[in-house]
């Protein structure tokens, strides 16, 4: 990689996320017979984020965009619509990267361990139970209205990743959505061709563990490195915060009703000390990070679930309802289910 292709290289910064996946969203919106341009127009975009797949856009502007095409086209697997015809290619240099890894597992870790250099605003996570796999994906700040198609893109676009990697004959065993089902739930088991389970803990991909040991077809080794070359020139462009990226852990430790500074530390591979020195000096401290990701998701929660206040109180860690109870009313000033009342007439 020579220095003046990697100073041409554009990485999104924080909060941002590579335009490649909005490439079919005129597409779908002519299908729909729904004028893009006022929704465009109205959140101040410029028509480039369609044609440019290297442009930038702020993640929840991402999240505003599609949560407006769906009101307006009242399509709410609009999500799933446009990312049916995403995979790896949306990636970028990351894709081909992938792509090209020896087998599904470090397939998955390469895209894991870089996705910042496409997405900046959620990460994936692969988790294993037994002879089970579950690849989630997790937004910084799900609490953004239009979380909910930004999902259902990601895990479609997931879908067809996973089909590149392992071929036709992978299919999940399962597919979880956080968020509640719609009226019509047949646009997501037609698609997955899998049983869809909504209101879950977490938004993934549940497929057999034994894929990750399946060789990727087509792997060329002298193009991994090629790509592995570019990849990294994009990685040192790359501005990287300590709050942000310990936010990103915090999130998914709370779902995972895990979450403590010793388990945190342990997952950055910090001492405890250390951990709490260096988020003090970033103005911060655990405990003000970890009630904001209960916060975040307790609100995503509320608005885009139905789950009721007790299973929300129990997946956010909290030892009874009435405890979730007081520290929402704290952090909004009203209970949770006056809360969501609010955000359903405002719809």
């Amino acid at each position: 990689m020579n220095a003046q292709l990697a100073s041409r290289l554009r990485v999104p910064q924080q909060g941002m996320i590579r335009a490649a996946p909005l490439a079919a969203l005129p597409g779908v919106m002519r299908e729909l017979e729904v004028d893009l341009a006022p929704i465009v127009a109205a959140l101040g975009l410029s028509a480039r984020v369609f044609e440019d797949p290297e442009e930038s856009i702020a993640y929840r502007t991402l999240c505003a965009l599609l949560a407006a095409c769906v009101r307006a086209s009242v399509c709410p697997h609009l999500g799933l619509l446009v990312g049916r015809a995403g995979g790896l290619s949306s990636l970028g240099p990351l894709g081909y990267l992938v792509q090209n890894a020896p087998d599904v597992r470090t397939a998955i870790d390469t895209l894991i361990v870089n996705m910042d250099v496409h997405d900046r605003g959620a990460a994936p996570t692969l988790e294993l139970r037994a002879s089970v796999a579950m690849l989630r994906y997790d937004i910084f700040h799900a609490d953004a209205e239009g979380s909910i198609p930004v999902s259902d893109a990601a895990m479609a676009i997931g879908r067809n990743i996973m089909l590149s990697l392992c071929g036709p004959a992978w299919k999940p065993m399962e597919v979880h959505f956080r968020h509640a089902p719609p009226d019509n739930v047949s646009p997501y088991r037609h698609f997955f061709q899998a049983p869809v389970v909504f209101n879950a803990d977490r938004t993934a991909l549940v497929f057999r563990a034994d894929w990750l040991s399946a060789a990727v077809p087509g792997a060329d080794s002298q193009l991994r490195r090629h790509f592995q070359d570019y990849v990294e020139a994009m990685s040192t462009r790359l501005e990287r915060g300590f709050q942000d990226k310990v936010y990103a852990s915090i999130q998914r430790l709370v779902v995972e009703n895990r979450c403590s500074l010793e388990e945190l530390a342990g997952k950055l591979a910090l001492h405890p000390r250390t951990l709490n020195r260096r988020l003090q000096e970033a103005g911060t401290s655990f405990r003000a990070l970890h009630n904001q990701a209960r916060h975040d998701l307790a609100r995503e929660m509320l608005r885009d679930t139905t789950s009721d206040v007790t299973t929300i109180a129990s997946l956010l860690g909290y030892t009874s309802a009435s405890a979730f109870v007081r520290a929402f009313s704290n952090w909004e000033g009203r209970p949770p289910m006056a809360w969501r009342r609010g955000v359903v007439a405002s719809r």
